[in-house]
């Protein structure tokens, strides 16, 4: 008798608001997230805002011209510093008293209390972040015990060589998507193949599947697929090799020989995901191919539509309560199940 197939993660995994915290504790905070480009911050005193797992961050660039990294809050009540998003300033103003803090993060100012009297401003610096850049994208991390960012993307950054540079491309815009289910149900979903066939028809037709290989990498903790598109109706101007990867927890990222684009996914709540992506293109490339970057765009924007549509009902059907685990193939879900694995050995001795 063979021997019993994987079981999934626990139900109550995808809606438990406990498994959420501890996540963000012993996931979420110990790895680097991808959180700007870097053309969005070329000049002193630009930044990008953004949450990441209920925490309010931003990224700039500094009077010097170093990039630097902070949670958004100020020292004196908790108050925002800026709002979600992109901007500049020189220096960061708290919206709520107006502290005043320099792109370093030193105190300068705080408007009710005196300087040496009543407060130490050496003692009251912004809270910082880990900032590292690979590939023109700009990450985070909260830890600072955790590997600098090229050793924890592993082997990407070889496989990354196997493919044009994006530093070469020219940059096509972003797309942005929420939904309401946990980051572990598109995980889930973003480590296998298996899905294709029945959820991306167009997709599935593109692809020569019989070379596909997928395999989970430890050097990174990712999933890597290593694929060739195979056109339809005779066309090929788009053959060629690509490669795939999911990169615990939250990274995704696709190459090809005349293309890459990255996303994040942003665990927001235990019920909530908002997931960023970003396009790049050889338009030179893409000419020769006879290709439309804009039809390319709306492609891949179209295939997420389709994951976060098939993951809204999986996380709905979850939160039912009817089902409370199964089974995963060792054959067709091998990323899924490295996935659940890599979950699982975070939060083991902390349940």
């Amino acid at each position: 008798m063979g021997e019993t197939a994987p079981t999934t993660l626990p139900r109550n995994w995808y809606s438990s608001t406990d498994i959420f915290a501890l996540e963000r504790d012993h996931i979420f905070c110990k790895h680097w997230w991808m959180i700007a480009r870097e053309d969005q911050l070329t000049q002193p005193g630009d930044y990008v805002a953004t949450t990441l797992a209920q925490w309010p961050l931003v990224v700039t660039r500094d009077q010097q011209g170093d990039l630097r990294g902070f949670h958004n809050v100020c020292r004196h009540r908790a108050g925002p510093l800026v709002r979600d998003g992109i901007g500049r300033c020189k220096q960061f103003v708290c919206r709520y008293h107006g502290w005043r803090y320099d792109s370093t993060g030193n105190l300068l100012k705080t408007p009710g209390l005196k300087a040496k009297e009543e407060i130490d401003y050496a003692m009251f610096s912004l809270f910082p972040v880990r900032v590292s850049c690979w590939n023109q994208v700009v990450f985070v991390c909260l830890d600072e015990s955790a590997p600098d960012l090229f050793d924890w993307l592993g082997d990407i950054v070889s496989i990354a060589t196997r493919f044009p540079a994006n530093t070469s491309m020219s940059y096509q815009g972003e797309v942005e998507k929420c939904g309401n289910l946990n980051w572990k149900a598109y995980g889930d979903n973003s480590c296998e193949g298996y899905h294709v066939g029945m959820v991306h028809k167009v997709l599935g037709g593109s692809l020569n599947r019989e070379t596909i290989e997928i395999k989970p990498y430890e050097n990174g903790e990712f999933i890597g697929f290593d694929v060739s598109y195979e056109s339809t109706g005779g066309d090929h101007t788009r053959d060629g090799k690509g490669f795939w990867i999911y990169k615990f927890p939250g990274l995704l990222l696709h190459f090809s020989e005349f293309s890459f684009n990255a996303e994040s996914v942003f665990p927001l709540a235990h019920n909530q995901v908002k997931l960023i992506r970003w396009f790049w293109v050889d338009a030179a490339q893409a000419a020769v191919r006879n290709i439309d970057p804009v039809s390319m765009r709306e492609a891949s924007e179209h295939v997420m539509d389709e994951d976060m549509e098939i993951c809204g009902l999986v996380q709905r059907n979850l939160d039912a309560g009817i089902y409370q685990f199964g089974h995963l193939s060792p054959r067709k879900e091998v990323g899924t199940i490295y996935f659940q694995q890599l979950v699982r050995r975070a939060l083991q001795d902390h349940l």
